[in-house]
């Protein structure tokens, strides 16, 4: 979504084909954070400038510290989403000095709606597997299991 509203995108992933996902729905950069430094690489495609926005949705103590440090001087964080425990350190160092804004989001205000519609039919989602809904507690077993590269989608029409 960043890289179809203009700026450079980063996309940092847990597993190799999250992030070759990532790569194909059009990322300038991905980063498998399970092997690599989020911060250090962010830095280094950045040439240690840090980037304006982080947006996550998992909300892990694992990423989220590494997330914030990664950010530019002024930089903003938004979280919507906390899939990955929800409870997370916060270097009020980081915060304070670097001048950052964090803000949770859980919902869209027109404006929102009309920036992503006006960018829709450039986005690409990868799709892991459509269900017909009698099978949804199986699609549910398959995210609960699982944290495949692709959307999960549940098809009310399908017999």
């Amino acid at each position: 979504i960043a890289k179809a509203a203009g700026p450079t995108g980063i996309a940092g992933a847990g597993a190799p084909d999250r992030v070759a996902a990532a790569l194909e729905a059009g990322a300038d950069h991905g980063v498998n954070y399970a092997e690599l430094d989020l911060t250090e690489e962010v830095m280094r495609i950045t040439e240690g400038a840090g980037v304006n926005l982080v947006y996550d949705n998992i909300s892990s103590p694992k990423t989220w510290p590494r997330a914030l440090k990664s950010l530019a001087h002024g930089g903003r964080l938004v979280t919507a989403g906390a899939h990955g425990g929800g409870k997370v350190d916060l270097d009020c160092d980081v915060l304070y000095h670097n001048h950052i804004t964090i803000k949770g989001a859980s919902g869209s205000t027109r404006s929102d709606l009309d920036a992503i519609l006006a960018i829709a039919g450039t986005l690409r989602m990868p799709i892991e597997r459509i269900f017909p809904l009698s099978q949804a507690a199986e699609a549910h077993c398959l995210i609960e299991t699982t944290v495949p590269p692709g959307k999960i989608i549940l098809d009310p029409t399908m017999g």
